[in-house]
């Protein structure tokens, strides 16, 4: 049995964000039933701001729905939506003959914002496993589409799979802190635009679960995907940490590959060609090092790094310098550096901010002369000057002998890095920055912004 007035069936739901198009607006379309003697009625409906009850727009003021009386169903849209909120949808039943002629009760829908969606994709560092404690908590303007499938205020843990709706996702692992809670918080609080979150990453998983060698989406995907869809269909960008489980020699050279293949299949799908991908770099592993696994894994993040230059809207956050809960995890502190790192990537790139989000980069490295005893390295994405007390452990030249010791190392008054060889280098040198599961770090910028870890060949 209906309540008195208009009862809603279909439509958004509390906490949804809508995500905006191109000219910053959104439509929400309601439909229902409603409950009346009256003969002559109008079903409306009107957006306002939740903090004043103001009427959000003129043309969102009471609007009439369509009505289909032989079913006693009504349809209604809403168009031109502007971004922000967060809004309160308001329904009625308007009875314009009535003895009281005030409006019947309608539902209501609480807490809506137009803004901008993100996928979170990848393994454990992105569905958030990290322990320990931040200042990180919920915001207002910052909502979750959950397993569930519902709309709700985001909070951590956002893998939650409580009453989930997309079990591929459970590994059975206690769920923490993750990212991106900090990552929407911060374009939040720069743009005001409202951010809704759809949490999509399964701890372990390796890229073939998202992408298979011909290009067709993985399991994952495909719920990502479907996920995607119960969400509104459309997204701002996809949020990508992954590489954890492909770093071994059997599958490390396949990963470009099957990384471009993602993306292509990513835009695809989701039927937006320039859909932009943020991705994390490979952070530090504690595991006991062997010549082996450090090649790897130092592998996988050159790849990453170079996948990031070659693809357009690819866009790489440096994770390797943030602090670990266990032997491979971000801890909670890391990763709320790691999620401002993320948003100074979207608010540059996304959003147009004029920010420096790029973390030192090696430009060039040259030999100084001749005799290739002495290598010159040029940064770009440099804030300020250098640690003035850098030991120069993230350096290591290899050249065809195997890798060549250093004898010391400065960094001139321009910032310029130069790297003195015990002996000339022989045949193909190249550098190495930041080699290794778990380099020490010991040089930053006045950013306090460690290098990007590279390999690079030495001209």
């Amino acid at each position: 049995m209906l309540n008195p007035g208009v009862t809603i069936t279909d439509g958004p739901h509390d906490w949804q964000i809508l995500q905006r198009d191109a000219r910053g607006v959104a439509s929400l379309t309601i439909a229902g039933a409603w409950s009346t003697s009256e003969t002559t009625f109008a079903i409306q409906a009107r957006l306002v701001e939740e903090n004043t009850g103001a009427v959000v727009a003129a043309h969102l003021d009471w609007q009439d729905g369509e009505l289909d009386l032989a079913t006693t169903r009504f349809r209604l849209t809403l168009r031109d939506i502007p971004q922000g909120g967060l809004y309160r949808l308001e329904t009625r039943l308007r009875r314009p003959l009535a003895n009281d002629r005030r409006a019947m009760r309608g539902d209501c829908r609480h807490h809506l914002g137009v803004g901008d969606l993100y996928l979170i994709a990848g393994q454990s560092n992105a569905s958030g496993t990290g322990k320990g404690s931040a200042q990180d908590g919920p915001q207002l303007g910052v909502h979750l589409f959950a397993n569930d499938e519902t709309w709700k205020l985001a909070t951590h843990p956002l893998e939650d799979a409580t009453h989930t709706l997309h079990p591929i996702t459970i590994t059975g692992v206690f769920h923490g802190h993750s990212p991106w809670l900090a990552f929407a918080k911060r374009i939040f609080a720069r743009t005001g635009i409202p951010i809704g979150l759809i949490p999509t990453a399964l701890g372990g998983s390796s890229i073939p679960r998202w992408v298979t060698d011909e290009g067709a989406a993985g399991d994952l995907s495909e719920n990502m995907f479907d996920m995607c869809a119960q969400a509104g269909g459309a997204v701002k960008g996809i949020l990508w940490h992954q590489g954890e489980s492909d770093c071994n020699p059997e599958q490390v050279g396949r990963y470009a590959a099957r990384f471009r293949a993602f993306v292509a299949l990513c835009r695809a799908r989701l039927g937006q060609p320039e859909l932009p991908i943020i991705t994390g770099q490979l952070g530090a592993h504690l595991c006991p090092v062997d010549p082996e696994s450090a090649a790897t894994w130092s592998a996988l993040r050159e790849t990453q790094r170079q996948l990031a230059h070659e693809l357009p809207q690819v866009y790489l956050a440096v994770t390797l310098d943030g602090t670990l809960s266990d032997e491979i995890h971000n801890g909670a502190v890391a990763n709320v550096t790691i999620g401002e790192r993320y948003a100074d990537l979207a608010l540059q790139h996304i959003y147009g901010f004029p920010l420096q989000a790029h973390f030192p980069e090696v430009a060039t490295a040259r030999f100084a002369d001749t005799t290739r005893e002495v290598i010159t390295v040029r940064c770009c994405n440099r804030s300020g000057d250098w640690t003035p007390s850098c030991t120069g452990e993230e350096f290591s030249v290899e050249d065809d002998t195997g890798i060549a010791p250093l004898r010391r190392i400065e960094v001139d008054p321009e910032g310029d890095i130069r790297l003195y060889l015990a002996h000339s280098a022989q045949g193909t040198t190249r550098l190495h920055v930041l080699y290794g599961r778990r380099p020490l770090v010991t040089l930053r910028d006045d950013a306090c912004r460690c290098l990007t870890p590279c390999t690079v060949p030495v001209a």
